[in-house]
């Protein structure tokens, strides 16, 4: 097996993310790697969630990064306590290209991410960001099931 150095982990806080979460907290122990958690603020969510609620969009995304920022800094401490190298990310844009950007900005081995997320649809076995991030890839990607 190829020598993994850096492994991307995309987290939204679902089940299925925290699950690949800890993973890559497996597998970057065994193998040494480094784990990078990416937060995507989702550029569409932020867009209807303003037209819905009436709030100002700099409001939610203030909100959504506060989110954000806090999901991250629980996961990267259960890193550091593993003794995994971690380093976060948090973007805003539309999620899978944003995935696929910041894997091929890093030069990761390997995405591990759930199999659906926040959003996820029950007339899909895949979440639609996992199913377009597995189309676009040309790294190995492992979904993982909460």
């Amino acid at each position: 097996m190829a020598r993994l150095k850096k492994i991307l982990a995309p987290v939204d806080g679902s089940a299925a993310s925290l699950e690949a979460h800890r993973l890559t907290l497996d597998l970057a122990g065994a193998f040494g790697a480094e784990e990078i958690l990416l937060y995507v603020v989702d550029s569409s969510v932020l867009a209807e969630l303003s037209r819905l609620s009436g709030q100002e969009r700099p409001r939610l995304l203030h909100d959504m990064q506060e989110s954000g920022s806090k999901l991250l800094a629980t996961l990267s401490g259960e890193a550091k306590k593993r003794g995994v190298a971690v380093r976060v990310e948090m973007h805003e844009g539309i999620p899978d290209e944003i995935i696929m950007q910041e894997a091929e900005r890093h030069r990761v081995d390997l995405i591990v991410m759930g199999k659906m997320g926040r959003k996820g649809h029950r007339r899909s076995l895949l979440g639609s960001v996992t199913e377009r991030v597995l189309e676009a890839s040309d790294l190995p990607v492992l979904v993982v099931s909460p």
